[in-house]
C-alpha cells in the first residue's frame, strides 16, 4: 500500500522565529544619543527613562509603556508644563548598539511607537526609524510626518521587512524633530525586536 508524506513540496513557516536583537529598555543596552554629533534640538532629547505623562488639549507624552516601566522618550520628565520638555528647535536622534543580521532567512523589525503634536505642528516635524548600513548609508525604513491637527499620543505597532539587509552589520537609528515653526511635539519608542524566520520544505514521499 502506498502512503504519502508531506504536501507536494510546500513550505512550512518557522513556528518559533529566532530573536536577533531585542530591547524593551528595562535595562541599559547602550543606545547612543546624537551619534553623529549633528542634532539641533535644544530640549526633548531622546533618552531611556520612566516617562511622565503630559497633557495639552489631550495627552502628548504617555506615562505608560507597552511593557515594563521604561521606554525611549523625548525627555521623560514632564516639567512644569507640556511645552517645557517637548522637542524644540530641530532634530534629536538616538542609535542602537551594532546588530549583526544573519545571512539567511526572513528578517522582521517590529516596534511600538507614537508621535504626538498640537495643531501648531506641520510636515516639517517627523518621527523616523532609520537603518545605518555596513557601508555607512542611511535608509529610512519608516517615517511619520506631523500635520496641522491636534494628535494625542497613542502607542502603535509597526512591522518592517529587513530581509534585503541580511548578512550586514547595522545600527537602528531613531529620529524625531520639531522643525520649521515652533510646535508641541513628543515621541516614544518601546519593544524593539528583530526576528529571523526560516521555512522548511516538505517533500512528497511514497512509502511502500
Amino acid at each position: 500500500m502506498n502512503a504519502f508524506l508531506a504536501l507536494n513540496g510546500g513550505d512550512i513557516p518557522d513556528p518559533d522565529p529566532t530573536v536577533v536583537f531585542e530591547d524593551d529598555f528595562e535595562t541599559n543596552k547602550g543606545w547612543t544619543s546624537d551619534p553623529n554629533g549633528s542634532d539641533t534640538a535644544t530640549t526633548g532629547l531622546w533618552e531611556r527613562a520612566i516617562p511622565e505623562s503630559t497633557n495639552y488639549s489631550g495627552t502628548k507624552q504617555l506615562g505608560t509603556t507597552p511593557s515594563g516601566s521604561y521606554d525611549l522618550v523625548t525627555e521623560g520628565s514632564a516639567g512644569s508644563s507640556a511645552g517645557v520638555n517637548d522637542i524644540d528647535s530641530g532634530v534629536t536622534s538616538i542609535q542602537s548598539p551594532a546588530i549583526s543580521l544573519p545571512a539567511n532567512g526572513s528578517l522582521t523589525l517590529s516596534f511600538s511607537y507614537y508621535l504626538s503634536h498640537y495643531s501648531n505642528a506641520n510636515s516639517d516635524d517627523f518621527f523616523r526609524m532609520n537603518l545605518v548600513r555596513s557601508n555607512g548609508s542611511v535608509v529610512t525604513l519608516f517615517e511619520e510626518l506631523g500635520t496641522s491637527s491636534d494628535q494625542d499620543a497613542a502607542w502603535s505597532n509597526q512591522s518592517l521587512d529587513l530581509s534585503a539587509y541580511a548578512g550586514e552589520n547595522v545600527y537602528l537609528q531613531i529620529e524625531a524633530a520639531d522643525n520649521g515653526s515652533p510646535s508641541l511635539v513628543e515621541a516614544g519608542v518601546d519593544d524593539v525586536k528583530i526576528a529571523q524566520s526560516t521555512t522548511s520544505t516538505l517533500i512528497e514521499q511514497t512509502i511502500d
